[in-house]
């Protein structure tokens, strides 16, 4: 894959098992570029351009920036839709829709007997629909209370396994975890097969252990580093 964007020349290798850091000194840069990336992922149109051999694709199919990682959640709104919804065929496929059917047969039972007992005229839902009742049972995934890092690999590997994002952009991880813990965070990209690009605001002190380094100044001049 490969990222650039319309008011820049940079064009970014995204690689696996590439370490690519995106680096901007200029706030006023850095925050415009921030939300770009923001708005890419609701699919509106942003400065940033994300392509495949040279066809553009989608941002919110393929990208997904992090700014503020102790908020990331495996029970977002896009992660649980997704799962209702590969749940969903399993149980269409399964005996699981048979035992779908009987119990929504036994809430409308509820339901008539409930609209009976009434002196109002009441109405309810009468389809059975097999994500309501997922909801309705608040099926979601566990979240252990466990570190920084392993949050992190814990959402990369959901969001990968059920959206396919390919690439996680992060912002100012480098403040966040210490350097053991940005080693393992490369091990796991590499298992999974995923890209992480690295968004920062002044230059780590060590720059050689990434192989890809985009730099723009507090001028804006642009300076591309390959190690």
């Amino acid at each position: 894959m490969r990222l650039l964007h319309k008011d820049y020349q940079f064009k970014v290798s995204l690689k696996e098992n590439h370490r690519i850091l995106f680096i901007i000194e200029s706030p006023e840069v850095f925050r415009q570029l921030i939300q770009e990336f923001m708005i890419g992922q609701t699919g509106e149109e942003c400065g940033f351009v994300l392509s495949e051999e040279n066809i553009p694709i989608k941002m919110q199919d393929n990208l997904k920036c992090i700014i503020n990682p102790f908020e990331l959640s495996l029970n977002e709104r896009k992660l649980l839709n997704k799962l209702y919804e590969l749940l969903k065929k399993e149980i269409q496929s399964t005996e699981l829709l048979l035992e779908n059917n009987n119990i929504y047969a036994m809430i409308e039972n509820y339901s008539i007997h409930i609209s009976q007992q009434s002196d109002w005229e009441l109405s309810y839902i009468d389809k059975a629909d097999i994500q309501n009742l997922l909801k309705f049972m608040d099926i979601k995934f566990v979240e252990h209370e466990e570190s920084l890092i392993e949050k992190i690999m814990d959402y990369i590997k959901i969001s990968h396994e059920l959206m396919g994002i390919k690439c996680f952009v992060f912002v100012h991880l480098l403040s966040y975890l210490k350097e053991y813990e940005i080693e393992k965070l490369y091990e796991f990209a590499q298992y999974q097969k995923i890209i992480i690009l690295l968004m920062e605001s002044k230059q780590p002190d060590d720059i050689k252990k990434f192989n890809s380094v985009i730099i723009i100044d507090k001028n804006c001049c642009e300076i591309e580093l390959n190690m």
